[in-house]
């Protein structure tokens, strides 16, 4: 991937002129998250952001249909979720199982639950990565297709995961998340009203790579079926 499609996707949530407002109102719903709703909302408007600019639109959508966004954003939950499962489970079982192991007090136990807990928290992020990954691929293609079934279309999910067309953009939106972030826990230096300030603007500077990463998604989703279409198109014409 070129700099230039990574400069136009930093620069594209302000394409809209009503930017700021969209990112205000996306920034409060984040920081509101814990309160579940506000989290579906934001949900809803990724499912709506990545469909429409998949679409062609030039800049990111507003927020207007309340209800069109919370249903979309409960879909793209439970899509999540169901993925997220294997290593949700993982952890609690290797975690809370080393965590019972060091509770019985014996040296041996606090070794063994010692080491079950550092192998269980590896083995936990590392799934995590991968479900996460696939999950993200999942509510893209729900969000461009808009059926609900297309987050387990295991066979397009399949041949999208592998595609590198697909996998580069997600990579450069996880290395912008984690830069946003540290970019914001720099603050920290700053005594007191730097720790306040990093996390009062956290929300809405995740909020704005969010809308970023829209862009990178929605174009890797579309190279990566064209790319797929374009392949079974020429071995469909050469038998």
């Amino acid at each position: 991937m070129s700099m230039d499609p990574i400069d136009d996707a930093l620069t594209y949530p302000m394409e809209d002129d009503d930017w700021t407002v969209t990112v205000l109102i996306g920034g409060v719903l984040s920081l509101l998250s814990f309160l579940v709703v506000p989290g579906i909302l934001v949900y809803g408007y990724l499912v709506q952001a990545v469909r429409e600019r998949a679409e062609g639109a030039t800049q990111p959508p507003a927020f207007e249909d309340w209800g069109e966004l919370f249903v979309d954003g409960v879909k793209a939950w439970i899509i999540g979720i169901v993925y997220m499962l294997v290593p949700l489970v993982v952890f609690g079982v290797t975690v809370g199982g080393s965590l019972f192991a060091m509770a019985t007090g014996t040296r041996a136990g606090a070794g063994a639950g010692l080491a079950g807990l550092f192998g269980g928290l590896a083995i936990s992020f590392v799934l995590s990565l991968v479900f996460g990954y696939v999950a993200t691929a999942a509510v893209i293609h729900f969000a461009c297709t808009g059926e609900f079934g297309a987050g387990f279309d295991f066979e397009t999910l399949r041949k999208l995961v592998m595609s590198p067309e697909y996998a580069t953009p997600w990579l450069v939106s996880i290395a912008l998340f984690i830069a946003a972030n540290v970019v914001v826990n720099l603050l920290n230096v700053i005594p007191f009203i730097g720790s306040l300030i990093a996390v009062v603007l956290s929300p809405f500077a995740t909020f704005y790579v969010l809308v970023v990463a829209t862009d990178l998604w929605a174009g890797g989703y579309n190279a990566a079926l064209d790319e797929r279409e374009e392949s079974e198109s020429v071995g469909t014409a050469t038998v």
